[in-house]
């Protein structure tokens, strides 16, 4: 209590702390941050074209745009022009595409990056105004033709205006084509208590990742009413790179996040849905990048700790060089957990990046990254055992699960944005090229005992799934715009490829010693996607539609094939393509007010084990039909308002079920769900959000009244009030998290409980100095993390009689006991405290 109490104390010292500094300010003298306002690149000082129809006089348009960390455009508002009625308009709406397509050098605060709001003027002169003295602009002569303006009624400094970044609409994406698609940076999401980075993802609106059988296991995700498992239906990407592993020897989609060290996360892009033609495999309740940084404002070294004997450490070093940015970062992370089987967990993340910037924008990026992990696990538990009283809540079943985890990439990134420029009565500009390259081997075994003693009552049933893969492949796009006097014309080409060489084994492994192999097969899979996307804006209106492609080729060769009897064929190849239509509307009727229609198909692949069977083969690609209706308020810049209804239909909810190496068929399913999202900048220093995610998933085809689907999330709640002074550098949030009960298995004979968490954080951060402190679970609450309708045995179940109440007898088709059908957990951590502490240099 003692804890609870400081922690409590310490927040409410951050909520308090925006007042009581400037009562004192005249009194203390304060280390004011160093603040750099943004400023335009030198290369991109240039005139927007004069348009042909207008007046021949010069033109003045002034706007607020906010820039972000990175030097873009996000939004931009127009507050006056020198002209009236359609002149007006023409004017700011040129303005406005002028803007969208410049890159400035990002404000800074104390040398790192932030973003900034800030006024800025574009003139427009014609061609034969006496200001323009040659067709090629000399850069002395444009620092007026867009400049940060400075009013005397704005009382501001530029600096202090950099002071903004902390807002309710810095979460938008700009210029997306889906209300629900966000962008979060990484200082906004590590406000947020984590242990490692897929607790990040919680900070993303209707977005739930949790850690089950040990904290070296990936996550399981939901998003959209989708478990979505380790990865099956939401695609993962680290700088552009994918994550999810095809034909994984745990599941389909694989996606552990253990690699990525959450301090280097420069910002997390979100895109829910099948309506985003750069994304193919897994996209179908959407997708997530995890974009990390090339540089810091500082080098820094944090150690710390916290309950269940977790410690931390942590280096990043970024030296100052001319022309190249080189960033290192090392982290080593240990814990016991709370469990009566410690999990005596290690992890080390090794991270080198070198940043090259090269002629007319373009950035060079070279990146090796290196993680190894290695922990105990107490697996999932029987519901029945515990509420018994014979099993504790952190105990377990078979002490002798765990695993380890492998992975070492190597990627290049090159990043070529497009220079707007002026060709006759059109303007040509847009994104320009990037492109990703990579190389990935990973390695990685688990043992896991998910039946106990249903298979072999004597030894027990744990398995040890292994999977070694190397995967290589490429992904680029290329995108520019054509501006016809109203009318914007941007078109985006894109391919990828990619190709695993996979080994995966399922074996028999009681206390961890092999004993025999069930799966022992080689894979190669190969994909190639390809897509076009044209989108035409006018005035308050955007059209968008595109197109992909995706090819796949899957070949099997079964090590333990039975070849010697026709119709039980293992091993071969098999090849299909999916045509993926997609479409948008945007429209802005009013000022505040942007609505949005889209339209998609996605598909997940499957593992390719199945594929290529020889009786009853599953279908190598999974296709998904959704549309969305959404509507989006940003107000005042204070607050931001969306609302979605979304529908989405998946032909087959078939998955490979790697815990016992067969695959397993299901019916089509539909989804259908309201998401909404709501931030207030309630003062300047304290942010309040809230979100709230229903959705209704079930069975297209009832069979009978069993039409759920199981462990879909139905409820999800998330809010809280943030505080960040930029005076003090002081920081914390209070937050919530609720998720209702849901059905675990398809009848809801069982279900898997809901729960309602409250999590703390509190932070101090200067140029020499931070300290992070985090309280998880504040209020001590029992809940179930991982939650499994599973058939498992213990012992002195030997008939159908021996289950319990509240579980129910499985049986063979001949009569055969095979045991208790009940609910399986990983228990949730109860309340735990822990604190990082930095020193920069």
């Amino acid at each position: 209590m003692r804890v609870l109490r400081t922690t409590l104390v310490a927040l409410a010292a951050c909520l308090a702390v925006h007042g009581s500094v400037r009562a004192q300010e005249e009194e203390e003298v304060m280390e004011a941050p160093v603040l750099k306002a943004p400023s335009l690149r030198p290369d991109a000082h240039m005139h927007p074209p004069y348009p042909a129809d207008a007046d021949g006089e010069p033109a003045r348009v002034l706007l607020q745009i906010t820039i972000d960390a990175g030097g873009r455009v996000r939004e931009a508002i127009v507050l006056s022009v020198d002209r009236e009625g359609e002149r007006a308009a023409r004017f700011s709406e040129l303005a406005f595409q002028y803007v969208q397509g410049l890159t400035f050098q990002p404000a800074t605060r104390d040398g790192e990056p932030v973003p900034a709001m800030v006024r800025f003027e574009v003139f427009f002169d014609p061609p034969d105004h006496e200001h323009v003295e040659a067709a090629a602009p000399d850069p002395r002569h444009h620092e007026d033709a867009a400049h940060t303006h400075d009013d005397e009624a704005d009382q501001r400094t530029a600096s202090e205006r950099a002071l903004e970044p902390f807002s309710a609409t810095a979460v938008v994406a700009p210029n997306d084509i889906s209300a629900s698609a966000i962008d979060l940076t990484g200082e906004e999401m590590r406000l947020r208590p984590y242990i490692s980075t897929g607790d990040l993802l919680n900070a993303a609106p209707g977005f739930f990742s949790i850690q089950h059988a040990g904290g070296g296991k990936a996550n399981q995700y939901f998003l959209r009413g989708f478990d979505a498992d380790h990865g099956t239906d939401v695609a993962f990407f680290v700088d552009g790179v994918p994550v999810n592993a095809v034909t994984h020897g745990h599941g389909q989609g694989y996606t552990d996040l253990h690699f990525v060290i959450p301090e280097l996360v420069q910002r997390m892009e979100v895109r829910k849905g099948p309506y985003y033609v750069e994304y193919g495999d897994f996209a179908t309740a959407g997708a997530v990048n995890l974009v990390l940084d090339s540089e810091k404002p500082h080098s820094s070294l944090s150690l710390g700790g916290g309950t269940y004997r977790t410690f931390r450490g942590l280096t990043i070093l970024s030296p100052k060089t001319d022309g190249v940015k080189p960033l290192i970062a090392v982290e080593v992370f240990g814990t016991d957990g709370p469990f009566q089987n410690r999990e005596d967990l290690l992890r080390v993340n090794a991270f080198a990046r070198t940043s090259f910037d090269l002629r007319g924008r373009t950035k060079l990026s070279l990146t090796g990254m290196a993680y190894v992990n290695d922990w105990n696990a107490s697996g999932q538990i029987p519901l029945r055992e515990v509420q018994s009283g014979n099993l504790d809540s952190f105990g377990s079943i078979d002490p002798n699960e765990g695993g380890s985890s492998q992975r070492y990439s190597l990627y290049m990134s090159i990043d070529s944005p497009a220079t707007a420029g002026a060709a006759g009565k059109r303007s040509v500009g847009g994104e320009g090229l990037s492109l990703v390259g990579w190389v990935t081997h990973s390695r990685f075994a688990l043992y896991s005992n998910f039946t106990f003693f249903a298979n072999d009552p004597v030894d027990g049933d744990m398995i040890r799934q292994g999977d070694n893969r190397t995967t290589f492949g490429l992904r680029t796009k290329y995108g520019f715009v054509h501006r016809f006097d109203r009318v914007s014309l941007k078109s985006r080409f894109g391919a990828n490829f990619r190709f695993d060489a996979i080994d995966t084994t399922l074996q028999d492994a009681p206390a961890r010693e092999v004993a025999s192999t069930r799966v022992d097969a080689n894979v190669g899979e190969g994909n190639i996607g390809v897509f076009a996307e044209e989108e035409l804006e006018w005035k308050w209106l955007r059209l968008i539609a595109g197109l992909r492609f995706d090819y796949f080729g899957f070949n099997v060769d079964d090590r333990l094939e039975d070849r010697s009897t026709l119709g039980t064929k293992t091993s071969g190849e098999r090849a299909q393509g999916i045509v993926l239509p997609k479409a948008s509307l945007i429209t802005q009727p009013v000022e505040p007010l942007e609505l949005f229609f889209n339209f998609g198909r996605g598909f997940h692949s499957n593992d390719a084990r199945g594929v290529v069977l020889g009786t009853d083969p599953v279908t190598p690609l999974t296709a998904a039909l959704g549309w969305e209706v959404g509507a989006r308020v940003i107000a005042w810049e204070r607050l931001q308002l969306s609302a979605v209804f979304f529908w989405l239909k998946l032909d087959s909810e078939l998955v490979w079920v790697g815990d016992e190496g067969t695959t397993e068929p299901s019916g089509k399913t539909r989804r259908l769900g309201i998401e909404t999202q709501f931030r207030l900048q309630i003062v300047p220093w304290l942010l309040a959000d809230l979100d709230v995610t229903w959705v209704r998933a079930e069975f297209v085809n009832n069979p009978g009244n069993a039409n759920a689907v199981a462990l879909a999330p139905e409820l999800l709640l998330s809010g809280g009030l943030t505080a960040r002074d930029e005076r003090t550098g002081l920081s914390g949030r209070l937050g919530v998290f609720y998720i209702a009960d849901r059905p675990a298995t398809e009848d809801r004979f069982l279900t898997a409980e809901g729960f309602v968490r409250v999590d703390a954080s509190f932070g101090w951060d200067n140029e020499r100095f931070g300290i992070q402190a985090q309280l998880l679970n504040l209020l001590n609450t029992r809940w179930r993390q991982a939650q499994f309708a599973t058939t498992g045995r213990l012992p002195g179940e030997d008939s159908p009689a021996d289950c319990p109440s509240g579980t129910r007898p499985v049986t063979e088709p001949d009569g055969a006991f095979v045991g208790c059908e009940d609910i399986h957990f990983t228990p949730g951590w109860p309340i735990h405290f822990q604190v990082l502490a930095t020193v920069k240099f």
